[in-house]
């Protein structure tokens, strides 16, 4: 019940940032998930003996959201340089930490790739314009963005309905012990259906062949992404990331199959879509 009530409340606000006429509102949306996603990680590496700098992680994390804002590759690439020259030089002055400086430089980098960076990528694709491509399309951006979250969304729902129904064979039982391989094939089915579904419904200007391929990656690349922020948590030696979010643990727990599915949806957009015109 809790699951329900939250996803009643957090739904109609991210369908309003998604379809406003500015899309600012996701911007701002996007940068508050990550700020705490990426705090969340950051608690989860101190769990693991880390010691990541932490205000200089979150300072990169909205130079990374901005130069997706602005389209400026080289400001992303500016500030992860700049991310692992000050994480280098701040464990230079901690010598106390020796030990530790290591694990806490990466840790400190890679939570800025890992949740910054990769989230970014749907405001990269909330800022393409309907105009962009030769032939425009009438709220390109919004219809993108609804397609990828109903490939999300039901693809979780397929992995958990098929996985209770059905599943009998485990993934990976030492990282999720209750996910099954049956549930991975129902989510891969109910990804494809979402992005075939999304087509019929709202996004006609999409190749139906696009659709189901797009839906069936997203469905397989969020699943590994689950898995992924699960290992995590287990070298941690944590249940949930946090409990923000009643029903479904932290932030990074709600986002980490968005996490890695982003950059499919950006990257379709920018090279395959853009080639159809």
């Amino acid at each position: 019940m809790k699951r329900i009530l939250t996803a009643v409340v957090a739904l109609p606000i991210l369908l309003f940032t998604v379809w406003s006429s500015s899309p600012y509102y996701f911007v701002a949306l996007t940068a508050i998930a990550v700020i705490i996603a990426l705090g969340e990680f950051y608690s989860l590496a101190r769990k693991a003996r880390c010691k990541p700098d932490i205000v200089t992680g979150f300072c990169t994390a909205l130079v990374v959201i901005a130069s997706f804002v602005f389209e400026e590759p080289l400001l992303t690439v500016g500030a992860l340089i700049a991310v692992t020259i000050v994480a280098l030089v701040g464990a230079v002055f901690r010598p106390e930490d020796l030990k530790e400086s290591l694990i806490s430089v990466a840790a400190t980098v890679f939570g800025v790739v890992y949740v910054a960076l990769l989230a970014s990528c749907l405001v990269g694709v909330r800022m393409i314009a309907d105009a962009r491509f030769v032939a425009p399309v009438s709220h390109l951006s919004s219809k993108a963005l609804t397609m990828f979250f109903a490939i999300v969304m039901l693809t979780d729902t397929g992995a958990y309905y098929a996985g209770r129904a059905i599943g009998r064979h485990k993934l990976a039982p030492r990282i999720s012990p209750g996910k099954t391989i049956e549930g991975a094939i129902g989510g891969f089915v109910m990804g494809a259906v979402a992005g075939y579904l999304s087509k019929l419904i709202f996004f006609p200007e999409i190749p139906t062949a696009h659709s189901l391929v797009l839906g069936a990656i997203i469905g397989i690349v969020g699943q590994i992404g689950d898995l992924a922020e699960s290992l995590l948590k287990r070298g941690s030696d944590v249940k949930d990331s946090g409990r923000l979010l009643p029903g479904h643990g932290g932030m990074l727990d709600r986002i980490d199959s968005i996490l890695f599915s982003a950059p499919v949806l950006y990257f379709y957009f920018h090279l395959f879509f853009a080639s159809l015109e």
